[in-house]
């Protein structure tokens, strides 16, 4: 299989979905939407390895549930002119646009976040879209810190079981313990910049 999305300048990538992305917020037409959800899908099939495909099916479990919710919603409030909860050919037309409307908006990210990878994005934002320094330097700086913010995370509940305190995913004793970690990482972060010269003056 070739792998050639992934070797496409990630600049002009993002141009180019951006604009598409864009100019789709003014259509509203089911057609439109799936035929750009087949193409990003085709895409995505012809550009990318099979372990690449692993992890869009992955992501892609809880899109579905995602989007059958949103299809529920259009097809229960669709229709404004019926009583509610009563389903129509109208709000089923509406259920229908409002998820194919998620699904074309779904090809295009998982097309971009797939397929390209961080650092060579802001590298490439730097070069070719002449983002300023200090801005790629800092847009570095936070991609690094997103594993370090996971590590801590897992830390974080790892210590809370060993004391026997049960937390859940969104405890916040496990936020906030992260949490301060991540900002002494930012204040060093803002003085390794400092020193560097990334600042105002």
């Amino acid at each position: 299989m070739s792998n050639f999305l992934h070797r496409v300048n990630p600049f002009y990538k993002v141009v180019v979905v951006a604009g598409l992305a864009t100019g789709l917020t003014f259509v509203h037409s089911f057609t439109i939407n799936m035929w750009i959800f087949a193409i990003t899908v085709l895409l995505f099939l012809l550009g990318t390895k099979p372990d690449t495909w692993w992890r869009a099916l992955k992501i892609s479990i809880p899109l579905v549930m995602v989007g059958f919710s949103i299809f529920m919603s259009g097809l229960v409030w669709g229709d404004e002119t019926a009583r509610f909860g009563t389903v129509t050919v109208s709000s089923a037309q509406s259920g229908l646009n409002m998820l194919s409307r998620f699904f074309s908006f779904t090809g295009f990210g998982l097309l971009l976040s797939l397929t390209t990878d961080s650092f060579d994005l802001v590298k490439a934002m730097q070069k070719n879209g002449k983002l300023p320094r200090k801005f790629a330097y800092g847009m570095m700086a936070a991609v690094n810190m997103i594993p370090l913010m996971v590590s801590e995370y897992k830390d974080a509940r790892l210590a809370f079981a060993v004391r026997g305190t049960r937390t859940g995913p969104l405890s916040p004793k496990v936020l906030f313990s992260m949490l301060v970690n991540c900002f002494r990482w930012s204040e060093m972060l803002a003085t390794a910049m400092h020193s560097r010269g990334f600042h105002e003056d």
